[in-house]
Parts: C-alpha cells; structure tokens; sequence
C-alpha cells in the first residue's frame, strides 16, 4: 500500500484548523451555508456527467461541433438557474485559429536548410516568414563588462547566438565567477527579451543539443496548433525564433569548429560577423475557430461589495476524437470540473433565491481551450468582464473525480495547490472550512515549489495567479486513463465529487461573505511564459 504522504501533517492540520475556526477564522459559515452545500449530490454530479461526457459530445474538442454542443449545454443550465449574462451574454467569446506547419526553407548567403532537418521552431513560438541580414552575436549575453552586442546595430537584423555562457563548471563561468551558471543559461527567455529590446526582427539559436531538441520536437511540428488570433507585436514574447544545429553555424561562416568559436569570439578574434542575407519561408496553412468560454453571474446582496468577484472555474473543453474514431470523451478532464461547477452554481442560486445570497459577487466561468494551451483563460485575463483588482480570488476544479496511484485505498482525499501562493487567509480558510465541515485529506505534494510536474503552472487558475489573483487549484491527480478513451463517466467516484463540490461551495460562501476582500500578503515570482 502507498501511504498518504500528508497524512500525519493532515492530522496536524486538522487540529489545528480545528482551533483556528474556533479563533475567528470562519466568519460566516453556520447551518445555512452547510444545508446549502448538500444540494450538491453524486445524483446530480452523475446527471450532468452522463451529458456532457457522452459520445455526442464527441470529446468536446475546442473549435469542433462536441464543444460547441457543451458549450450551448453549459449556458442553457446557467440561464435556468438564473445566472445572469455578462455583458449580454453567457458567452465569451474566444478568438482563436489554428495553424500547421507543411514544411519550410531557411537560406542563409545562399546555403539551404531544410525544415526538421537543419532548423526547427522554438518551442510555444508561431513563426513567420522573416528576410533580413543575420548577425552572430556570440552569447547573446550583455551584463556588466560582457557586452556580446558591443558595435554592433542588431535593429532590423536576425540575431544568432550561441546557447550557453563563457566559462564552464571545470574552470567557472565568468558571469557568476564560480560553477554556478547564471540566468543567461537557466532562463533561454532572457536572451531572446533581449534581441527583442534592441530591434531584432529574429532569432537563431546554434543549439549544441540541437540533435535531442529536434528527436522531441519533430513528432510535433506538422500538427495542428491552436493560439489565440491576436496581434502580439510588441509585446516581446513571439519574436520569431529557430534552432539550429551548430553544423549550420559552421557551414555559413566556414568556421573551423564551434571549440575554436567559444575560444575566439570572447577575444574579439572572429571576424565576418555579419552573415548576409537570411530568408524563411515556410509553407503553413491558418484558419480561425469559433470558440467561446461560458459565464454566468450571481450578483452581489451588498452594494459596498458587491462590486468585487470571488470567481468558480473549470474548462470544459478535451481531446476530442482520434484518427481511428475513437472518441476521448474526457469525463474527469474536465467534465467532472465542469459538473461540480454547474452543481456549485445550482446551490448558489437556490441559496440566492432563499434569500441566502452572497455580498459580493460570484462568477461562475467554464473556459474553453484549456487543452490547447489555458486558451479561454488567457483570453478572460486579458480581457476580464470586471476589473482585475475586483477579483477577490479564483477556485478552479480540473480533474476531481478519480483517483491516482498514491491514493489506491483511500479516495477521501484532494490536491491543493497554490492555496498559499499568495494570500495566507485564503489558505488558512481553505484549512479550517476542511476541518470543520468537510474533513477529506488535503494533500500538498503537487504544491511543493519544486514540484517536477509544474502543475501549478497547467490549469486555468494560473492565469489569474499570474494577475496577482489569490487561487487554489483542486485536483484528484494523474490516472491510467488521462487523456485516453477509457476516461468515461461510468469510472467517476460520484460521492468523492460531491465532497470536493461542497468543500469549494463553502470556501466560496465564506469567502463572498467576509467584511474585507482577502489579504494578498505573499509574493509568487512566476517563470517567464516563454
């Protein structure tokens, strides 16, 4: 048996968010919030699942009929709850296309090289057709006493530079003067900003590990890639960037060995530093898609707050149908979210309608295009229907209604994550409305800034953690069946569900009820998105 690694802590925990609640911590959580909170039933949870993770739904993938049928579902349930429409609508919507890349031709002074064989794209980064003079900037690296830019004018050229920093482990590298290497080689994000800030029209990257880059990104770079159909120019995170082999480098330049150009550009030994003349040319297809989030609006009882947004989130989107017809019907990812969501909606509005309704607003949102990239997510937190600084905080649900390996014998259980990012109060009230109404285990082993599965950084919260926007993330975990057709609904632990709805339901209820919009009194430091 794998035992429970929060186990003995979760003991801890529950004494202590025991005493917490009875300090004070909960203002607004009595009988009525909890009778509220058994309206959200496994009966219900399974109605709701039975639909949206059907076959004719078709694996809800994003711009497909599937998704739009769910779509059209979701909003029907909101509208008779009697969630209000935002900004007229219960549809946001999302503008997207969809591109796919049939093969290219880079040529530079006259030599050519082919696409997946001499260069690829840069992983997350659409790349364009690009004609202008190549410069070797060396490291790409300006800090302090290392210039790699010094004389040279980079504005309107395409920059290549070497991955990597001057020194090694061995005899140290010279920006950090010890084995340590500095952001220059953990962060690739910092030297392509830079050639963004001082005009380059794009970038090469002579990767040393280019042949294991490529063996990853091969199987990828023909299928079909969905973004958001926006313009990005100047924001400096899609500047047009290859990788290439460092063969490509030498092969230009007639270099005698990438060993020989480590050790003569810090010098100022290499010369022909300019390259000539680069052109790509990439044959690519583009559509657009019609998608759209799905929103719903509880208004606030309180006019001092209820212009503020405690906002419940899932994503309804999923894979879809695969090349066999196989459908991915995707009932855990996320339709197990998507239903808790409509079911904490449900107890809301019947709340409401009781007389029982929140002070500050609620906003119940089910994002599509999560699949793709947190697509609907991003487009709300760039184009949110209430001021950013309104919103009090974001409980996301993705994936909660099975469970993983570590948990084998007890599914009582929940993932939290980033409860603690950035307000303390928030997570010390998701401890003690645990501990005093609900009582499953809260394990924060995916919270653990070292967490190698990054999934603080996977769901649609993220895009409002990244705002500064306090989150918690419930997740169930990774099973045999994630994004594989064998996650049907028939596999759901109904009950277990219905126990995550109702401890969201009441971590919102207190949340929308308190005198004072939650305390943000953390600093998260977020990685560069590129």
């Amino acid at each position: 048996m794998l035992m429970n690694p929060i186990r003995l802590p979760f003991l801890c925990t529950l004494i202590l968010g025991l005493s917490v609640a009875q300090g004070q911590t909960l203002q607004h959580l009595d009988s009525t919030a909890v009778r509220w909170a058994e309206t959200i039933t496994a009966e219900d949870l399974s109605n709701h699942l039975y639909i949206l993770a059907a076959d004719s739904m078709e694996g809800r993938e994003t711009g497909k009929t599937g998704q739009r049928k769910a779509a059209d579902y979701i909003a029907a349930q909101f509208q008779a709850m009697g969630l209000e429409p935002v900004n007229g609508s219960h549809f946001q919507e999302v503008p997207l296309k969809v591109s796919q890349l049939k093969g290219g031709l880079l040529d530079i002074a006259g030599n050519k090289m082919m696409f997946k064989d001499d260069f690829v794209p840069y992983p997350g980064i659409e790349v364009a057709d690009v004609a202008a003079e190549a410069v070797f900037v060396g490291y790409g690296i300006q800090e302090g006493d290392w210039n790699d830019y010094a004389g040279l004018d980079v504005n309107g050229k395409v920059v290549v530079y070497m991955t990597g920093e001057p020194g090694s482990e061995e005899k140290g590298f010279v920006l950090s003067g010890t084995d340590e290497k500095s952001r220059w080689s953990r962060d690739p994000s910092v030297k392509r900003q830079l050639a963004d800030s001082l005009g380059a029209k794009g970038v090469l990257i002579v990767s040393d590990e280019f042949a294991t880059l490529r063996s990853r990104l091969v199987p990828w770079l023909s299928r079909e890639r969905m973004r958001l159909d926006v313009d990005r120019k100047g924001e400096g995170t899609d500047l047009p960037t290859l990788l290439v082999s460092e063969d490509v480098l030498l092969r230009v330049t007639g270099w005698k060995s990438m060993k020989d150009v480590r050790k003569k550009w810090p010098k100022g030994k290499l010369k022909g530093t300019d390259l000539g003349k680069l052109e790509l040319n990439l044959a690519r297809i583009d559509d657009k898609v019609k998608a759209a989030n799905v929103w719903g609006l509880l208004p606030g009882s309180d006019s001092t707050l209820s212009d503020e947004i405690v906002v419940l989130t899932s994503h309804y989107d999923h894979v879809g149908v695969d090349k066999e017809g196989l459908i991915y019907n995707g009932a855990d990812d996320d339709g197990s979210g998507t239903v808790s969501l409509l079911e904490n909606a449900q107890a809301w509005t019947a709340a409401a309608a009781a007389g029982n309704g929140p002070r500050r607003s609620v906003l119940f949102m089910a994002f599509v295009g999560e699949e793709k990239g947190l697509l609907g997510s991003e487009w709300y937190s760039d184009h949110p229907a209430f001021p950013l600084e309104k919103h009090v905080c974001d409980l996301n649900m993705d994936m909660v209604g099975r469970v993983d390996e570590a948990h084998a014998d007890n599914d009582r259980y929940i993932y939290l994550i980033g409860s603690d990012k950035l307000s303390s109060e928030l997570h010390d009230i998701s401890e003690a409305v645990n501990a005093e109404h609900v009582g499953i285990d809260l394990d924060y082993t995916f919270n653990a800034p070292d967490d190698p599965n990054r999934f603080y950084y996977r769901s649609d919260h993220y895009n409002f953690a990244k705002h500064g926007i306090p989150v918690i993330f419930y997740f169930s975990g990774v099973h045999e069946d994630y994004h594989g057709p064998g996650d049907t609904p028939d596999k759901i632990l109904y009950p277990k569900m219905s126990e995550i709805g109702r401890l969201v339901f009441l971590t919102s209820w207190e949340v929308a009820n308190r005198d004072t919009k939650l305390v943000v009194d953390r600093v998260n430091d977020f990685p560069s998105d590129r």
